[in-house]
């Protein structure tokens, strides 16, 4: 029902499909409120009864809703623009979200005592510790700007700060999720030493995401090398791609299993499991497969995040009891803590002359990014696990975070787009600059150590069998019967170039950039760009 509304309401761009979906769970949750009396003589309690017929418990969202999501995340996160802005990602989405935690933390226990904290307890402490209000921050930290992707893709903006927002994200869960689980750790513990304390988590956090992150790759190049020596494509043209998907999938949810198993993050693991496998996995598979794989792992993922939207909605009339004030203060915080993320970020970035590919990270690029840091799925999932006396007040500020942060900042999105004039890219523009970008990416150091050494161990064909113009090609052809999620997570991974001259590198030679130094890239013909690769 949600997505009929969106897709009949293409013209509406200040309520997406996971806008939709909230507002669905929202109405339902108030009927349900309404048609639901409470009764002293009743055998189960209003709650209950709401739980019972529309919620999800923390465990289910944990471990069944969330990593389809995830592991679609990683899956989807490719391509030359991935390599082009893996810089301004990278900053963000860890040395960013750190401070974002820190400092929404640390606002939080500044007004502790001044404003309320409600205990799930009657006769509990009103005022919040330093370990819960950093886990708050962590798990507030985590962006999902599913509304503003999709108006992106449907303004067809510039792909090089669509690419920034989605990587972050992607990445920024990641760290969000580890840190918030290092944190809670810390909540109920007497230490005397805060320094020590501060360092405990800080390695809990290394530890368990490089752990998760090797569990996670490690599975995903075995899965290569699998369907590399076992020639199930000979099995599938026999009796179809049944077995070859039985093995994806699988593949998909063992490192969630395996991590989680060891005391680890299953959702860090799932997420390295997503990047490793598209790149090797994925294109050791035969064709029908392929298409099969890229269909039920894109479907999952959106089932899950609708269900998880709907699930907030309806859980929402039972979380918003909160102080007014405290939920105006933690906006305030998580705007605060955002900027110092991306601002700061920024600065870092340009202390130095960014080499092509990569561009510097423009004032109006950062605007946009900054607001772009909405909060969703993620964070309320994150709230249902939170520890310590304060839960449900915890739950409450980080619902009201999300009802405003998808209707009100996501509908707010277009006119921030042309107010701040963010370029844009027509699809013959990308279509022409297909190739534009990808030798220089070639040449960066990862790539072709990844060409040189990994590529040739993990795949059967030395070359994958998709190019970056038939990305693009297969983009345009799907764009009219595909959901706004689907198109906006093909075009993250699509291989093309949207730059103009006052951001090309100054002085840059012909062969770092494929093409004459001051030449427009709007004016290289598909010969030109062919003769460069």
């Amino acid at each position: 029902f949600a997505y009929c509304l969106a897709t009949r309401c293409r013209s509406c761009i200040y309520l997406s499909e996971a806008g939709m979906s909230l507002l669905v769970g929202f109405v339902g949750g108030g009927l349900l409120t309404l048609l639901v009396r409470e009764d002293a003589s009743d055998r189960f309690s209003e709650k209950e009864v709401r739980q019972s017929v529309v919620g999800f418990s923390s465990t289910v969202l944990f471990c069944v809703l969330l990593p389809p999501i995830i592991f679609d995340s990683g899956f989807r996160m490719r391509g030359a623009f991935f390599w082009a802005n893996i810089d301004k990602i990278m900053v963000l989405a860890f040395a960013g979200t750190f401070l974002s935690s820190l400092v929404v933390g640390f606002l939080l226990v500044a007004v502790s005592g001044l404003l309320p904290f409600a205990p799930d307890a009657p006769g509990g402490p009103t005022t919040i510790s330093l370990p819960e209000a950093l886990s708050f921050g962590a798990l507030i930290s985590a962006t999902d700007p599913v509304t503003t992707l999709a108006i992106f893709e449907q303004l067809q903006v510039d792909p090089h700060l669509f690419n920034v927002v989605f990587g972050e994200s992607v990445l920024n869960d990641a760290v969000s999720i580890v840190l918030f689980h290092s944190f809670s750790k810390a909540i109920g513990v007497e230490e005397k030493n805060g320094f020590a304390s501060v360092l405990r988590m800080i390695l809990d956090f290394v530890i368990i995401f490089v752990g998760s992150a090797v569990i996670g790759a490690s599975l995903g190049c075995f899965s290569a090398l699998l369907f590399k020596y076992a020639e199930l494509p000979g099995h599938t043209e026999a009796h179809g791609p049944k077995l070859e998907l039985a093995i994806f999938l699988v593949f998909c949810y063992a490192p969630f299993l395996l991590a989680d198993g060891a005391g680890l993050s299953g959702i860090v693991a799932i997420l390295f499991t997503g990047l490793t496998m598209k790149r090797y996995t994925f294109n050791n598979l035969s064709e029908a497969a392929r298409e099969a794989v890229t269909t039920i792992v894109s479907l999952m993922a959106s089932c899950g995040e609708t269900l998880i939207f709907i699930d907030l909605g309806t859980s929402a009339w039972g979380s918003l009891r909160a102080d007014i004030r405290l939920v105006a203060w933690v906006m305030f915080s998580c705007l605060i803590g955002r900027a110092v993320n991306v601002y700061s970020a920024g600065w870092i970035l340009n202390s130095t002359q960014p080499t092509y590919p990569r561009r510097p990270f423009e004032t109006n690029d950062m605007h946009m990014v900054w607001f772009a840091g909405l909060r969703g799925a993620i964070a309320f999932a994150l709230s249902t696990q939170f520890q310590g006396p304060h839960r449900q007040c915890a739950m409450a500020m980080a619902t009201w975070v999300v009802l405003i942060s998808v209707w009100l900042l996501g509908g707010a999105t277009a006119p921030l787009l042309s107010w701040l004039r963010i370029r844009k890219c027509e699809p013959e523009q990308l279509k022409q600059l297909a190739l534009t970008l990808e030798p220089a990416v070639k040449r960066l150091m990862i790539v072709r150590w990844d060409k040189k050494y990994l590529s040739p161990w993990l795949l059967r064909s030395a070359s994958p069998p998709t190019s970056p113009r038939r990305d693009v090609e297969i983009q345009e052809e799907n764009a009219g019967s595909d959901d706004a999620r689907t198109v906006r997570m093909k075009t993250s991974y699509t291989s093309c170039e949207l730059q103009d001259i006052s951001h090309s590198p100054p002085g840059e030679p012909e062969q770092e950039s494929g093409g004459p130094p001051h030449a427009s890239p709007l004016l290289m013909t598909r010969d030109a760009g062919d003769e460069a690769e």
